[in-house]
């Protein structure tokens, strides 16, 4: 028998979440198949298969927590009769469960597995059209389509990168006294400087770049609340809310105030780039004074963005939209952004947020 053991990650965490397995008890496995995905608090990674042979075991089942050197799995390399049986058949596999009962496993690749998985196929129920009677990805969802599915799944715990948002965000909203105040920035005149700029910028770099010069101008809505202790930062560092695949990650932006327009917008990409694909380390994902995050481009307009700890403020930007405003007694079509401050009453009170963003606005549209 061949064990599979937890490898370590990195070098912050003992634990990781076993988020899915591509093999399943009785699948037949080669050498650099992979196995598992497990998951850090901050990454993901795939386990692949160190040799040939029938996935005897496995240990730790999808949603449960494995330390490093835990056996995950095990592997017989040398399969019994059973195994060389069902390779002929080219099926299904029965395993022996600890109930005593078969469970029986549909031999599929693990992409079409994993299509299963999260339609909810049972892949027993699915017939096969393809050559031999292999199923196929239209076999699976024409079966998801019929509402042929697997029983209903028990819930599981939050875990990794998610367990870590909700304890964040739930800590967020118990140790401070929240309070959204929102404004509209009219950015007609903006948008007219802005394609006409020499270097095309997104949206969002303007708008960080106001949010810079406003902070210059109210340092004390830049800083943190921590352990009872009110901290003003000189510097500003930007954190940028980033939605990814794996859940929302806050990249750091350091020293934001000295960074060019071009440079801004050059950092925040690779910023967000590396948060999609889990390559930013701790000291990148922590530090930041200041938070801005933007659902503009998922239509939203005012929201009440949660506080990004332990900072004192954190910005929300929604989409922007046209309206039509009377202007010397005509009707005139214009811009405008809006804008939702979500501040910490314990260390700022409303009318210094106000300023801010009255600040910011004024900014936005001169």
């Amino acid at each position: 028998m061949f064990e599979i053991k937890l490898p370590r990650m990195d070098d912050d965490h003992e634990k990781s979440s076993i988020v899915f397995w591509y093999k399943q008890e009785g699948d037949e496995v080669s050498e650099g198949d992979t196995l598992v995905e497990v998951q850090t608090e901050k990454s993901v990674s795939e386990i692949e298969a160190e040799t040939d042979g029938i996935l005897e075991k496995i240990l730790v089942p999808r949603g449960g927590v494995a330390k490093v050197g835990d056996v995950l799995c095990i592997i017989n390399p040398e399969p019994g009769q059973a195994s060389k049986d069902t390779e002929k058949s080219g099926a299904t596999v029965s395993t022996d469960i600890k109930d005593g009962k078969k469970k029986e496993f549909v031999r599929v690749a693990p992409r079409l597995r994993k299509i299963a998985k999260d339609l909810g196929v049972d892949l027993t129920a699915v017939i096969g059209t393809g050559p031999g009677g292999k199923i196929t990805e239209e076999d699976i969802r024409n079966t998801a389509a019929e509402g042929v599915s697997s029983e209903e799944r028990p819930g599981r715990p939050l875990q990794g990168i998610r367990k870590t948002i909700a304890a964040r965000m739930m800590g967020s909203l118990h140790n401070s006294a929240q309070l959204t105040e929102t404004a509209y920035a009219d950015v007609t005149s903006l948008s007219e400087r802005r394609s006409q700029h020499e270097v095309k910028l997104s949206w969002n770099t303007w708008i960080l770049s106001a949010v810079i010069q406003a902070l210059k101008e109210h340092p004390y809505i830049n800083g943190t609340l921590e352990n009872g202790k009110l901290k003003q930062s000189e510097k500003i560092h930007l954190g940028i809310a980033v939605d990814t695949d794996h859940g929302l990650m806050v990249p750091v932006v350091n020293n934001a105030e000295q960074l060019s327009l071009t440079e801004l917008e050059e950092e925040v990409n690779t910023k967000a780039e590396q948060a999609r694909f889990l390559k930013l380390s701790k000291d990148e994902l922590s530090g930041s004074t200041f938070t801005v995050t933007n659902l503009g481009a998922y239509g939203i307009h005012f929201f009440t963005p949660i506080i990004n700890p332990p900072e004192i403020a954190i910005l929300g930007v929604g989409q922007i939209e046209e309206y039509l405003k009377k202007e010397d007694g005509e009707i005139v079509e214009r811009k405008r952004l809006p804008l939702s401050l979500t501040f910490d009453h314990q260390a700022v009170d409303g009318a210094p947020a106000a300023r801010f963003l009255k600040t910011l606005t004024s900014i936005l549209e001169n």
